[in-house]
């Protein structure tokens, strides 16, 4: 078994300890230096034995100052800097590391909810029976006319292809076309919105003016020469529709474009003349004629400036004549 070694002597000199140089202090009384440590009153002096050869160097008193290697001691105090440093430095960025993750998960997963809530918001309104359109609540309005009326079923018959679809992706002026086109007597059709789940369509009717006989009986007219509806006998107060000389046989059928300039003329008309002209005529030249009921006659002349000969017409009936000339509106004759 192997003896420890004793320890080599440092380069360096030993610097004395306390102790030491308490011992080595002067004798104030006697002018000289004692070598040993000072003894306590009473008692001898101390004295440390000394650690044999063979002796454990751990049994050495450690009242006796020593000194390791100053280079050895430098790198342990670095490696402990060292480590204590990146320790620490290692443990915040692994914090901010944490801490960048949380934020961006934080980020996403808000991102993530506020689109899910937009789409939830988006399929509630566009596409849910949220705000879905029901027949049953649409209101109209205009629907008598003075030729009668236009049911609101019937209305709501032609939306109905429409029920379920939202308010909010509905086009109110497409349905308004819709409604016109498929109620003849609907001239036209403005639709807005009635929240949650209803619409209100109010109607323009067309009027009837006048009455064409055809072959399949006598077709209702209104101003525009749409046809409103076909009856077997000639509907009474609408004024009759005929070609000039036609009731002396010879004269030849109406066609479009003098039914649209007579029926025209008889929308100019406010409704009390209107009664009034029994029967409208027109020559091959555009000329238009109109019979009243008590046996006068109107010279109207073609259809230009059929509002302003409305007028004068509706002047000069007060007066009782038995031709009203407003061919020529600004200078009307009477005879």
């Amino acid at each position: 078994m192997r003896r420890p070694r004793a320890p080599r002597p440092t380069r360096e000199p030993v610097e004395p300890t306390g102790v030491e140089e308490a011992g080595r202090a002067p004798d104030r009384a006697g002018g000289r230096a004692r070598s040993g440590p000072a003894a306590p009153e009473g008692a001898g002096p101390a004295r440390y034995p000394a650690a044999a050869p063979g002796a454990d160097l751990a049994a050495v008193p450690t009242g006796v100052a020593t000194r390791t290697d100053p280079g050895s001691l430098g790198r342990l105090r670095e490696r402990a800097a060292s480590s204590v440093v990146s320790t620490g430095l290692t443990d915040r960025l692994a914090e901010r590391r944490r801490a960048a993750r949380s934020l961006r998960l934080r980020r996403l997963t808000g991102a993530v909810v506020a689109l899910l809530v937009v789409a939830a918001i988006a399929w509630g309104v566009l596409y849910s029976p949220l705000l879905a359109l029901r027949p049953a609540d649409i209101a109209v309005q205009g629907a008598e006319g003075a030729s009668g009326a236009v049911g609101a079923d019937q209305v709501r018959g032609v939306l109905a292809a429409h029920e379920g679809e939202s308010l909010v992706r509905l086009d109110v002026d497409r349905l308004g076309g819709e409604v016109a086109d498929g109620l003849v007597r609907v001239r036209s059709a403005s639709v807005t919105r009635s929240w949650p789940h209803g619409l209100t369509v109010t109607l323009e009717l067309r009027n009837p003016v006048a009455a064409q006989e055809t072959d399949e009986g006598y077709a209702v007219l209104d101003s525009e020469a749409v046809v409103l509806e076909t009856v077997a006998e000639a509907p009474a107060g609408l004024t009759r529709l005929a070609a000039d000389g036609a009731d002396k046989g010879g004269a030849p059928p109406l066609n479009a474009a003098q039914v649209a300039t007579m029926t025209a003329i008889m929308g100019s008309l406010d409704a009390t003349t209107r009664q009034q002209v029994s029967q409208s005529t027109i020559s091959t030249t555009g000329q238009v004629a109109l019979s009243l009921a008590n046996g006068a006659r109107v010279v109207w002349g073609d259809g230009s400036q059929s509002a302003l000969k409305a007028r004068v017409l509706a002047t000069l009936l007060t007066t009782s004549a038995s031709v009203y000339d407003v061919s020529a509106p600004h200078n009307p004759t009477t005879r």
